[in-house]
């Protein structure tokens, strides 16, 4: 599940983290965030998620009823 966890310090400072974003599509994230947040990224860095696989493969099984 794809999810940005946005947290708002006391400070008035806001950061923004994506969840479940794999590989650079997490980069696609950043302009929306400035956008919504009327903000301009001072700082970023990769994540977990970033290295994790970005391809997974579903299996499933069929049974072939020979008709």
């Amino acid at each position: 599940m794809k999810r940005i966890v946005v947290t708002v310090a006391e400070d008035g400072t806001v950061s923004a983290e994506t969840l479940g974003v794999t590989g650079s599509k997490c980069l696609d994230y950043v302009a929306v965030l400035e956008d919504l947040l009327a903000a301009q990224t001072v700082h970023s860095e990769y994540t977990a998620d970033y290295t994790a696989a970005s391809n997974s493969v579903t299996v499933r099984r069929e049974q072939y009823d020979g008709g």
